[in-house]
């Protein structure tokens, strides 16, 4: 049987590695959610870009039978 001494070692010695692997796992979901939230604005950006920059370069097309700001004042 152990004694004193050492049992206090190994309980040290448990605890210290249940609280390393803890703060290992919150460390780790911190990253991979940071990557997660970066990708899905980087997805958002890109849809929102591809949806809406066709729709505005539609209504500015020249000879698209409205008149400009520049022809209205004549």
């Amino acid at each position: 049987m152990p004694t004193d001494s050492s049992t206090l070692q190994i309980i040290g010695c448990i605890v210290i590695s249940a609280f390393s692997a803890y703060a290992g796992g919150r460390f780790h979901q911190w990253y991979k959610r940071g990557l997660d939230r970066d990708r899905s604005f980087r997805e958002g950006y890109r849809h929102g870009y591809q949806t809406l920059f066709p729709l505005v370069s539609r209504s500015t097309r020249p000879g698209s039978g409205e008149l400009s700001a520049e022809t209205s004042r004549d």
